[in-house]
């Protein structure tokens, strides 16, 4: 898609370039005649992934919110805590951390020096790492015991965009490879998520097809100089990212925030004059996405 068309800056042109970043990122990684996921890349042994007592994930800016999706999948699916840290804060704070747990540092050009400095302090405290970033070759993924390349194609615009969305991407091949090792899924459920993975690709193509929608609803708020975007449960982070872009892009103040705590402090700033972004897919089919769609 993104090659026929002409794109005025990069941060659009990568947009568009999602879904074969996607496609490049999951479909070399998935065993369609076993239903499995396969990350040769991370050299852990199935014991080793089963014995594991914790994951912790370190990143930062829009990695860091791709980490905490990540960790919504991975406790979903395999049923193992996750924690999410600053890369900036985590050496400062004596992380309690050590044999038996797993550190992903998630960074797009793998050179991210606080998260390279996190995932050294994880390492000399006994935890193995797993590196997830968009260059190979990097410090954080050489000294990584493993590494899951996002094959999203270089990134030029400061702002990430298709390397954010390979790295949710990633984060949920790793926690359907961790569900495999661990047996905490059915192979029909299992087989679900390869499926739906698969397919995404083109539901961002048809997603994308909604453009100029999204540039006529930019003209009409372009004045606007405040925003809060919300989001529930795994789209809390969707929510942050949002405001991120936001404030990166545009030079506009904009927070993200849980959608249940909004009742206690930022309803007083919600008025007629402030737009709010909502997070709101659900599934039609499963009766708790409905309910917390309709909250």
């Amino acid at each position: 898609m993104a090659e026929k068309r002409e794109f005025p800056h990069h941060m659009i042109k990568e947009i568009f370039e999602q879904p074969q970043g996607l496609h490049d990122t999951i479909a070399p990684r998935i065993s369609l005649p076993e239903g499995v996921v396969q990350l040769n890349e991370v050299p852990i042994s199935r014991q080793e992934l089963r014995s594991l007592t914790r994951i912790n994930i370190v990143a930062s800016g829009t990695s860091r919110h791709a980490g905490m999706v990540g960790q919504y999948m991975i406790q979903e699916l395999a049923g193992i805590p996750a924690d999410v840290d600053y890369a900036s804060e985590f050496e400062y704070r004596n992380p309690m951390i050590g044999r038996g747990e797993l550190t992903i540092v998630i960074t797009q050009s793998g050179e991210t020096a606080d998260t390279g400095a996190a995932q050294r302090e994880a390492k000399a405290r006994g935890s193995r790492t797993v590196a997830i970033s968009n260059v190979a070759g990097t410090t954080i993924a050489r000294e990584a015991d493993g590494v899951i390349y996002t094959l999203a194609g270089p990134e030029i615009s400061i702002a990430s965009t298709k390397a954010f969305t390979a790295q949710m991407a990633a984060l949920l091949l790793f926690a359907l490879h961790l569900a495999q090792a661990r047996e905490t899924l059915s192979p029909d459920l299992r087989e679900h998520y390869i499926r739906e993975l698969l397919e995404l690709p083109a539901k961002l193509k048809t997603l994308l097809g909604c453009a100029d929608q999204c540039e006529q609803i930019a003209t009409e708020f372009h004045k606007v100089d405040d925003f809060l975007f919300l989001g529930r449960a795994i789209h809390y982070p969707i929510a942050m990212d949002g405001a991120l872009k936001l404030k990166e892009v545009s030079y506009v103040h904009a927070e993200g925030y849980p959608t249940g705590e909004t009742k206690h402090g930022p309803n007083a700033l919600i008025d007629e004059n402030l737009p709010v972004v909502i997070i709101a897919t659900h599934d039609p089919e499963s009766p708790g996405s409905v309910l917390r769609y309709e909250k």
